[in-house]
């Protein structure tokens, strides 16, 4: 049986390969995130020591139009400042730490080809599943078992340029749901908003085609 799937993916990656104005691309990806971008190498080195991410992607290719969904992880920290009344003046604040996994997948379109150099826009979905992440949350000098959501909707816009077997991709990701549900958490039997939770952030991959059929 795995002989024979083996075989049929064999013939139909051939299939793609010889179709007209028909591609497929696979490989691995490594990278940041940003709240904002940086071309400052200081500032690129600490989003890959602190926030980095890595995976792998797949592209379709069908003449002009891309679908591209990609798996990646990463690593994420949140911080979210508690308006009202702050306890003791210390001003509270709910900090977070998690693994996750973000699931995009991007219809895009080619806009530009230039044989060694191709660019191209994309948009799509994501969801977000956390793997692992800090239960406790910090809040002034007290100890919150406030637990972010397993799964979170998102949505991103994104340009990407491709030279030969590299292929880089600048995208924005915006939340569609909150991480924490609620409208306020209370502390001390004060109660603090708590509205929005979503988090909006830059992603850079730079991608290897280590499967690359026609186009």
């Amino acid at each position: 049986m795995k002989k024979l799937l083996l075989v049929l993916a064999v013939v139909l990656f051939a299939n793609v390969g010889r179709a007209e104005g028909v591609g497929f691309h696979f490989g691995p990806k490594l990278g940041y995130q940003a709240a904002n971008l940086s071309v400052d190498k200081a500032d690129i080195k600490t989003g890959f020591s602190e926030h980095f991410t890595a995976g792998i992607y797949g592209r379709l290719c069908i003449k002009n139009v891309l679908i591209q969904p990609e798996l990646l992880w990463f690593k994420s920290s949140q911080i979210f400042s508690l308006e009202g009344v702050s306890i003791s003046d210390l001003n509270p604040r709910i900090e977070m730490s998690q693994q996750n996994l973000a699931l995009p997948i991007f219809i895009g379109y080619q806009f530009l080809d230039w044989k060694v150099v191709k660019l191209r826009a994309h948009a799509g979905p994501v969801m977000y599943f956390v793997v692992d992440q800090n239960k406790t949350c910090n809040v002034t000098n007290q100890e919150l078992d406030v637990e972010a959501n397993n799964m979170t909707w998102g949505g991103a816009v994104g340009v990407g340029i491709d030279v030969l077997l590299f292929s880089l991709d600048i995208n924005y990701s915006f939340g569609l749901t909150n991480i924490i549900d609620g409208n306020t958490l209370q502390i001390d039997g004060t109660d603090f908003p708590i509205d929005n939770t979503k988090q909006s952030l830059f992603t850079v991959t730079l991608g290897v085609k280590l499967i690359s059929l026609g186009m």
